[in-house]
């Protein structure tokens, strides 16, 4: 079953900020994970206490025997509008694109841009505009030359990688004009109901983490997800 950004933000708000943490963290919590996720469940558990021991091809192996359960994008639909409407510039690179359907809408919504969508398993070939191409690549090592895209996109990546540090310098190595990134609002718990392996419980929390350059950005936070924009010309 798939369900919508927006439900799996409202579940989140209530299993987080309404639950208290004591039964969040305790093995009660087990038949929720087993109830969302099924068989799926033992592969999450077992993704957290092998994290830091991983190589690269174990690392991606997980990603892809989790079936998912959001639809075409992980964006809510406020974050949705907000990225297409502030996306500048002929050169777009979507990082970490997913099953490539925000880099599908771009490239539809600009004939006349260049976009560009990089993952660790871009997808395979399909009815994609001639606009749009696709690439294989690790945030943190991208196959670009500094300065290569107006605006660089990443949205709901960055809590996967365990470098977040080198991904956002990547992503701001190759941005000449504008930096857009989205990532959700949550806290760490013991039981995940994700993959994920950073957390940012305020936007705060996500400001510090990454950095941000002082004037240069924007930050809130959108249907329960945190939207930041920065100026990187």
């Amino acid at each position: 079953m798939r369900v919508g950004r927006r439900a799996v933000n409202a579940v989140r708000y209530m299993l987080e900020d309404l639950l208290p943490p004591a039964l969040r963290d305790s093995p009660l919590f087990l038949p929720v994970m087993y109830l969302v996720w099924g068989r799926d469940a033992r592969r999450f558990i077992a993704f957290r206490q092998r994290l830091r021991t991983m190589s690269p091809e174990e690392y991606a192996g997980f990603y892809a025997k989790i079936t998912p359960i959001h639809g075409e994008c992980d964006l809510n639909r406020a974050c949705l509008d907000r990225v297409l409407s502030e996306v500048e510039g002929k050169d777009i690179l979507d990082a970490g694109c997913g099953r490539g359907h925000l880099a599908g809408l771009i490239a539809r919504g600009g004939p006349d841009r260049n976009v560009v969508g990089a993952d660790l398993a871009p997808p395979s070939a399909g009815e994609w505009p001639a606009n749009l191409s696709f690439v294989e690549g690790w945030l943190g090592r991208l196959p670009f030359p500094d300065k290569s895209f107006d605006t660089v996109i990443c949205t709901h990546t960055l809590e996967h990688i365990l470098d977040i540090d080198g991904a956002v310098a990547d992503l701001r190595r190759i941005a000449r004009r504008r930096l857009i990134l989205v990532v959700p609002r949550e806290r760490e718990a013991r039981y995940p109901l994700n993959l994920h392996v950073h957390f940012f419980p305020y936007a705060h929390s996500f400001l510090n983490r990454i950095g941000a350059p002082d004037g240069r950005f924007a930050c809130e936070v959108l249907q329960g997800d945190i939207y930041y924009r920065e100026e990187t010309g």
